[in-house]
């Protein structure tokens, strides 16, 4: 069996995470909502992934390793992740890949 993209396994990671909280407290529906959106982006890369899109953001990603701006990156792609139901939303997991590399192109200088 293939490995899942990365992308899908820190949406994953977050949507676990979320689930959680509900477990801790069954009347938070919104990290309930929150958590079903982050599987369903994870389920749209892991079934029909874009790979320009993908393509397009590791090249920013790549851009930003060798300006050392990768670090600032993954902590603003996980905060995004985080706020998915809380101020964020991605609808298609080519629209979270978009919002990724919009936050990746601010992180370089480039939107």
């Amino acid at each position: 069996m293939e490995e899942d993209l990365p992308e899908v396994v820190e949406l994953e990671r977050v949507a676990d995470w979320r689930l959680r909280m509900v477990d801790a407290k069954p009347t938070d529906e919104q990290s309930a909502k929150a958590a079903r959106q982050l599987l369903k982006l994870a389920d749209d890369l892991r079934r029909a992934p874009n790979a320009k899109l993908l393509e397009e953001y590791r090249c920013v990603c790549n851009w930003l390793s060798e300006s050392d701006g990768i670090s600032d990156f993954v902590l603003r792609a996980q905060d995004y992740r985080e706020m998915v139901g809380f101020g964020e939303w991605a609808e298609t997991g080519d629209d979270y890949v978009r919002a990724l590399i919009a936050l990746a192109q601010e992180t370089f200088g480039m939107g």
